[in-house]
């Protein structure tokens, strides 16, 4: 499905993307790979080299072409390490996790090195995690028997009490990459940053299969926050933003968890069914009527060219603990219809700020407007960003981090915690 169909109905990424791929979708992924080059986590050399080299409609160049430049870019961080030059050793292992990341996002969930893929990814993250200044802990949450993975990281190793921001990622992000590209913005401005993977979130499932998507996530945000809460330096301050699906998921934990001094959606989605519905209508057309083989016929015939695009969809589907089935069961899934929050919208009371990219769609932007005028919060504001004056109008700003994080600061700093932070120089 192309851009330009894609904002016909309603919901799509930004048609600015480079031009290197034949597939917008695989042009969009790969320019969300050069994205946190502003945070050191990626190398506008790096990435060219392995564009030219792979062929797009082949799954396995793709995946070995990104595994391979992690493996280099990897090696080149071990070894400054060993020289004792840690400051090249930490932003080599953010790039080399990068790398994976993309290797990783290309893979099937049938693919069975797509576990071993994404823990190559993680483990280049955590390498990198000691060589910060207080140093990025590495976290577990205890939940149902389990655990879900997460991140917290302080402006200093004092115990001064600050403000925090939670900040998760959607559908298809890594936890990693939500800390590469928004944690140093946070620490900047003098937050505590924090981040876990909920349930169905990429690291959650990695680990925990049966730890998928679902309607409701208050349970899991609730003992989250309990754990926050026990953490140094952080106190009632506590703002919570996410990104795409986890636009969905903090807006529906917001009407139920009290605690927050804030809510940031990132888009946000208050009906996920119709979302769904608009993204991939032109393939549910088709299967329309189909039995289940047939169905995965008609969607590997389809996508056979497309193996990003493809790997995309299934794993969407894998992390609603679907793997193997039909996007037609997706929209038959009871908790996908059950994941419309607009009757309860009212119900948040916290000052919320929501954020949508002018080339989202139709609907996005929609959702963004029913979201801001659903709840009773005193204190709301929307923002629709544009090339003209942000130079951003993609899904999660995902074309200008920077700008993004800019407008959440600025926004909590002014009208909501009044906070004037000292200038921190690192990371």
């Amino acid at each position: 499905m192309t851009t330009e169909m894609n904002k016909a109905l309603g919901v799509a990424r930004s048609s600015n993307n480079f031009g290197i791929f034949k597939d917008q979708e695989t042009d969009w992924v790969f320019k969300r790979t050069l994205e946190p080059m502003n945070e050191k986590a990626a190398e506008i050399g790096d990435c060219l080299y392995a564009a030219r080299l792979l062929d797009e409609t082949d799954g396995e160049s793709w995946i070995k072409t990104w595994e391979d430049l992690g493996s280099r870019v990897e090696r080149q961080a071990e070894e400054a390490l060993k020289k004792g030059q840690k400051i090249a050793a930490r932003y080599g292992y953010w790039r080399a996790c990068n790398y994976y990341r993309t290797a990783e996002y290309g893979t099937s969930p049938f693919n069975p090195r797509h576990f071993e893929i994404w823990s190559k990814s993680v483990k280049a993250f955590k390498k990198s995690c000691p060589l910060f200044t207080p140093p990025i802990q590495y976290i577990e949450i205890p939940y149902k028997d389990t655990f879900m993975p997460g991140y917290f990281w302080r402006p200093d190793n004092s115990d001064t009490k600050r403000p925090t921001l939670i900040l998760v990622g959607g559908s298809d992000s890594l936890g990693e990459e939500v800390v590469y590209l928004t944690g140093p913005a946070t620490i900047r401005n003098g937050y505590n940053f924090f981040t876990f993977e909920y349930p169905g979130h990429r690291g959650c499932v990695h680990l925990h299969p049966q730890l998928a998507k679902r309607a409701y996530y208050e349970d899991a945000f609730n003992v989250a926050i309990d754990f926050l809460q026990d953490l140094p330096g952080v106190d009632e301050r506590i703002a919570l933003s996410g990104w795409s699906y986890g636009g969905y998921v903090v807006s529906q934990v917001a009407i139920h968890e009290k605690r927050l001094k804030a809510v940031i959606p990132d888009s946000p989605i208050v009906d996920l069914y119709r979302i769904s519905q608009a993204f991939f209508a032109s393939i549910l057309k088709l299967l329309e009527g189909l039995s289940e083989k047939e169905a995965h016929e008609i969607f590997d015939n389809m996508l056979a060219e497309y193996p990003v695009k493809k790997a995309f969809i299934e794993y969407q589907l894998w992390t609603w603990g679907m793997k193997g089935k039909t996007l037609a069961d997706y929209m038959h899934s009871e908790e996908v219809k059950k994941s419309i929050i607009t009757n309860d919208l009212h119900k948040i009371t916290c000052p919320a700020l929501a954020l949508v990219g002018e080339e989202e769609g139709k609907i996005m932007i929609e959702q963004a407007k029913e979201f801001i005028e659903g709840i009773s919060s005193a204190t709301k504001k929307m923002h629709i960003f544009n090339l003209r004056d942000d130079g951003s109008n993609d899904h999660c700003q995902l074309d200008n981090i920077t700008r993004g994080m800019d407008v959440i600061f600025e926004w909590l700093n002014d009208e909501v915690f009044n906070f004037r932070p000292e200038i921190i120089c690192s990371p």
